[in-house]
């Protein structure tokens, strides 16, 4: 019994970290990356309130299915009570001690931000006050500038200083603007028309199968991929591919998106799977065993997702590629 429950927690633990992702913008990769190619390429903002009504529902839907999933059928658990466990917890507890103030400065800023950022599209763009160019990103600036300026008084300086800034990413970064390029090439080149032409063959296809196949495509192809640059590569296909059956481009860029996070069952699918497999209690077999199962139910409620929640929460008529995007 305590072998499954340890086994549960690890996939609990890795999978809830998967899936919360799905959740924001800035959860993963892949979802900043379709917000920027979006506006790259049609000009259209997807805000982080208008993400997070949309993603949320999925997030909660998917962690209730996991939990199922792991506690009643893969490692169905009868304990009724953790031997030691209250004694542990209180012992890790006492361990962290009191809360600082830098701790407690980063907890603010960082609740400014999320505030800020579920607010935004609707209390300060003119409904309660108008911030001249207020954006997600210059949220997200303005959050980072003050880590840069509240002092700390337990350690010195700054909450952060440039010892932290060099060590900033710019890989990704720099990958996330080489997606951008590869978006707008493939107007400019004409290559989103080609690429349309050669796909007109999908036009007979039912509407359903072809975000099903689009969205289990990416799912699967992150298995042995970067999350990161499946999305890059994919994102701007697709936006091709829903000109040539003239229906909406989100239709098969936000599943691709989402599913480009939900790579459950190899170690190299997401950093998640790859702690889970470094405890050194859990074999290869029972990842993918695990995992394919929960890709099979995380591509259908996407594709649900879509279909229901995005035409009523976002406004768009999924059969239709929009004219406004033609241009």
């Amino acid at each position: 019994e305590i072998d499954k429950f340890s086994k549960s927690l690890i996939f609990g633990v890795g999978y809830g970290g998967t899936i919360g992702g799905l959740g924001t913008l800035i959860g993963t990769p892949p979802n900043i990356i379709l917000a920027a190619i979006v506006n790259e390429l049609f000009g259209v903002e997807i805000s982080f309130a208008g993400w997070l009504m949309f993603a949320f529902p999925v997030v909660v839907t998917l962690l209730v299915i996991g939990w199922v999933m792991l506690t009643r059928f893969i490692y169905p658990i009868k304990l009724a009570k953790l031997p030691g466990g209250r004694a542990l917890i209180r012992k890790e507890k006492e361990a962290l001690g009191r809360i600082t103030f830098e701790e407690k400065a980063v907890l603010g800023v960082f609740l400014f931000a999320a505030f800020f950022w579920i607010t935004r599209s609707f209390l300060w763009q003119g409904q309660i006050l108008t911030i001249p160019g207020i954006n997600d990103t210059m949220i997200a600036i303005t959050a980072a500038v003050a880590l840069f300026l509240i002092p700390s008084p337990n350690k010195g300086g700054c909450l952060l200083g440039w010892d932290v800034a060099k060590d900033v990413p710019w890989g990704i970064l720099l990958l996330f603007g080489g997606g951008l390029a590869i978006a707008a090439g493939f107007g400019s080149s004409g290559l989103a028309s080609w690429i349309g032409g050669q796909m007109s063959v999908l036009e007979s296809v039912n509407f359903l199968l072809v975000i099903l196949l689009a969205t289990g495509m990416v799912l699967f192809l992150t298995e042995i991929t970067s999350n990161t640059a499946t999305a890059t590569m994919i994102l701007p296909v697709l936006a091709s591919l829903a000109l040539a059956l003239d229906i909406h481009p989100f239709v098969l860029m936000v599943p691709a998106a989402m599913a480009a996070n939900c790579a459950f069952m190899l170690p190299v699918g997401t950093p998640p799977n790859a702690i889970i497999f470094s405890t050194g209690k859990i074999k290869i077999i029972e990842m993918v065993r695990n995992g394919f199962w929960l890709n099979i139910i995380a591509m259908l409620l996407i594709v649900a997702a879509v279909y229901f929640l995005l035409p009523m929460l976002w406004g768009v008529d999924l059969t239709t590629y929009p004219d406004a995007f033609r241009d």
